[in-house]
């Protein structure tokens, strides 16, 4: 869901960020629980809320934070704390 109207709605993003700093972007916890074990040892999942003004345009109140996934032990909030 996108648009003008939901401009002042945070939706959350996630990124996994690599042992060696790369990032990819996910539109859900699933997409990057499934995703995570192919990014290799040291990869992380990370949270933000972000706030679409327009198109390409974000913005954020939160920067982003770790994220513990089930099955990992890396420290982070849990995804259903961090909702």
């Amino acid at each position: 869901m996108t648009g003008i109207g939901l401009a002042g709605m945070p939706m959350p993003e996630w990124k996994i960020r690599t042992g060696t700093g790369k990032e990819y972007i996910f539109d859900s916890p699933e997409e990057a629980a499934e995703a995570l074990p192919g990014y290799g040892e040291g990869a992380t999942v990370w949270r933000r809320d972000v706030y679409r003004a327009t198109p390409f345009v974000t913005g954020t109140q939160r920067p982003w934070r770790q994220v513990a996934m089930p099955g990992r032990t890396e420290p982070g909030e849990t995804p259903e704390e961090a909702g």
